[in-house]
């Protein structure tokens, strides 16, 4: 009987403790941000990783024209409150190019989706452990006004975008 009271005064207390424990929820308002011009129309949505926190963005840019569309991301900026804070980690970055990232060809009339974190918010994966896995991860964003600085460059010609979104975290 003693055991049976200590399990269960165990099973109380985790699903009291556990119940007390405040959960955080990223927000964004709205929900995403859309630029369009004649060159190209370009959607810019936060994005939950595993958690609840946002810690990344998709960015979708679809090429108005018949002439191919440069992403230049090495002059594309992650903005936090409408300042540029350093540019954005994707798929394909390394520690040997997160200075010199490759610019993104978007087709003539086609479509480039890219999911994308601010290089300031990545924890780089190193050693042996993590060789299958990808070289960063995601960190939250901070509250406030996140968003894009996007630099897309046709026959010579810069055209900048700027979208924001506002996060709020909810503590429940």
């Amino acid at each position: 009987m003693k055991i049976l009271n200590a399990i269960f005064s165990c099973f109380l207390a985790t699903f009291f403790l556990s119940g007390c424990a405040p959960t955080r929820t990223w927000i964004s308002s709205p929900e995403f941000q859309f630029a369009d011009n004649a060159t190209y129309s370009a959607r810019f949505t936060p994005l939950r990783g595993s958690g609840q926190f946002i810690g990344e963005f998709r960015l979708e840019v679809k090429n108005k024209t018949r002439q191919p569309l440069e992403i230049d991301w090495n002059n594309t900026r992650y903005l936090y409150n409408q300042a540029p804070s350093g540019r954005f980690a994707f798929e394909g970055i390394t520690e040997k190019n997160i200075n010199n990232p490759p610019s993104d060809i978007v087709p003539p009339e086609g479509t480039l989706q890219k999911i994308i974190s601010p290089v300031n918010l990545i924890a780089w994966r190193r050693g042996p452990g993590f060789i299958d896995l990808p070289a960063f991860s995601a960190g939250p964003v901070p509250e406030g006004q996140n968003g894009i600085l996007l630099v897309v460059r046709q026959n010579g010609k810069e055209i900048r975008e700027k979208m924001t979104v506002t996060i709020k975290v909810k503590v429940e």
